[in-house]
């Protein structure tokens, strides 16, 4: 990506012509013996050499290069042509598809299911018939809100070759080993954990 750059091209230009006015200015008074004179534009090409440095500074950071080949999740410039940007300003994201990984948001009265879980099943919504093992890295610590509903995030990495037609923000269902339970239990734990937190005195 690059920005456009006419406006600092004509800075620099006039710094690099200020820059060799003030320095034949300075030869002419140090030829005369205007020591006084001499000292101003020096000064003056001083300042003149350090705009012309900031200027060329900026121009040397008007090409963006991403730092790795990856995917354009978000960010659109063709409604940006020729508009201004301010420093800080979000132009694009970047994602990188050689490291994709899975978020999985567990609800917050599941959450103590996962301690001794480790491995599981992912199936993404355009391709359901297929199922991608994965393997739990990181539990995130904080539960975050999402649809008026406590979450927890796991964080999960592939088990098998990334597929060419994976892409950044994909949705899909993810199942998670936690061990055996009986048929009981899967069918009645949430009611029962219902009727103790509304019966509990």
């Amino acid at each position: 990506m690059t920005l456009y750059t006419r406006d600092l091209r004509l800075e620099e230009a006039a710094a690099s012509a200020d820059l060799d006015r003030f320095t034949r200015e300075a030869e002419k008074c140090r030829a005369t013996n205007g020591l006084a004179d001499m000292r101003i534009a020096q000064a003056q090409a001083k300042q003149s050499r350090v705009r012309l440095s900031l200027i060329r500074y900026h121009l040397g950071q008007s090409e963006l290069t991403a730092p790795f080949a990856g995917v354009i999740v978000e960010g659109d410039l063709r409604k940006r042509i020729a508009a201004p940007v301010k420093q800080g300003d979000l132009l694009l994201k970047v994602a990188d598809t050689g490291r994709m990984y899975v978020e999985c948001d567990v609800k917050e009265n599941d959450i103590h299911e996962i301690r001794d879980a480790d491995t599981g099943l992912i199936a993404f919504a355009s391709q359901p018939k297929l199922k991608f093992p994965i393997a739990i890295e990181r539990i995130e610590p904080v539960a975050q809100t999402k649809e008026q509903k406590n979450v927890f995030i796991i964080r999960c990495q592939f088990k098998s070759d990334l597929q060419n037609w994976w892409r950044p923000g994909m949705s899909g269902i993810a199942k998670l080993n936690v061990g055996t339970r009986t048929f009981f239990w899967i069918i009645a734990h949430r009611t029962i954990d219902f009727l103790r937190m509304y019966f509990w005195m």
